[in-house]
């Protein structure tokens, strides 16, 4: 019997790291929740199929050489959005965009999971060996809910002005530094553990199939991504603006926003829920701030009324849905770079 459980193990493993992921990259860290190991291999095949080679950073770019003279090395800084672990590296827009502008040179630090309130630690840490000349803050759906549910704190001087940004651990955290000494050797455990993270996610947004189910077929009262939540708009926008203030000293920034829609008939989209929730925060706070802000939506809404073709999904996912395909990089690329164009 043991001798058959080490042989379904040791299967499952084979066919986890074959076609479904590679064991985690990822390393708990308490200021930021987790970082991705140096030269560590990241494979999923959720979204496409594609395997990557993260740098000695644990960055999905290049690795990274001395700056060249009259390039300026522009870090960008944002979620799964960004760190695109669904295309090749080169397809991605952070080097799309680095190929469209001469004298660009790009950094992609997109994370999974990443948020507002992350900014400024992560920022810190990658400053001194990065040396960005320019540092642009991608935003995406959920964005600011992360930041409201985060139960980040932001502690202000006598002067009322920020004095810097606590972020408490959370489940989430405590869980991740309890398997994290499976899941970096195991593929199986990682593709497991993801799943049941999703699943349960799904299950208290009523979309999951396992809630259908126990639910006997009966629809449940979707909650996460309905467009219902409440979002204290004021609050928010308050908390972005002194994040953005912590960080903005001494720094050249920009602000990305890559909003999020469902493809409709007719070449129509709509913005999906939670991203229609957040519309105009950030670009609020980069108002106030004086940060140059450039919304890739409009260009997003244009690609699909001319081709019909959405620029999220993948062959063995839901088209229209999830991250970001090819198309959908490059024009985003095109995008940020016409709005950097304009800005320099």
């Amino acid at each position: 019997m043991a001798i058959w459980l080490v042989l379904v193990i040791a299967g499952g493993e084979f066919l986890a790291r074959a076609l479904l992921t590679s064991p985690s990259a990822q390393l708990f860290d308490p200021a930021i929740g987790y970082v991705n190991a140096a030269h560590s291999g990241y494979f999923q095949a959720r979204e496409g199929f594609q395997h990557l080679r993260l740098n000695a950073l644990g960055l999905n770019s290049p690795p990274l050489g001395p700056k060249m003279p009259g390039h300026v090395r522009t870090l960008f800084i944002g979620d799964s959005m960004t760190f695109a672990a669904q295309v090749p590296r080169e397809a991605n827009f952070v080097s799309l965009v680095g190929r469209q502008l001469p004298g660009l040179e790009t950094v992609n630090a997109g994370r999974d999971a990443l948020g507002p309130q992350d900014w400024p630690a992560l920022i810190d840490r990658l400053e001194p060996a990065v040396r960005p000349d320019l540092i642009i803050l991608m935003v995406s759906r959920g964005d600011a809910f992360d930041l409201r549910d985060s139960g980040a704190r932001i502690p202000r001087s006598a002067d009322g002005r920020p004095s810097g940004i606590t972020r408490p651990p959370s489940g989430r955290d405590a869980l991740q530094e309890r398997l994290e000494p499976v899941m970096r050797h195991s593929a199986l455990a990682t593709f497991l553990v993801r799943r049941a993270n999703s699943e349960w996610t799904t299950l208290r947004t009523g979309d999951s199939w396992t809630g259908w189910a126990i639910r006997g077929g009966r629809p449940g009262m979707a909650k996460r991504n309905s467009g219902s939540e409440r979002l204290d708009r004021a609050e928010i926008e308050a908390r972005i603006v002194a994040i953005l203030d912590l960080i903005k000293p001494g720094r050249r920034l920009v602000i990305v926003a890559l909003p999020a829609f469902r493809y409709e008939a007719h070449r129509k989209v709509e913005p999906e829920p939670r991203s229609q929730a957040e519309a105009g925060l950030f670009e609020a706070a980069a108002r106030r701030t004086g940060i140059p802000f450039i919304d890739a939506g409009p260009a997003m809404t244009a690609a699909y009324a001319r081709t019909g073709r959405p620029l999220t999904g993948f062959h063995n996912s839901r088209l229209g849905e999830g991250h970001l395909n090819a198309e959908g990089h490059a024009v985003v690329a095109t995008a940020i770079a016409a709005g950097l164009g304009a800005i320099r």
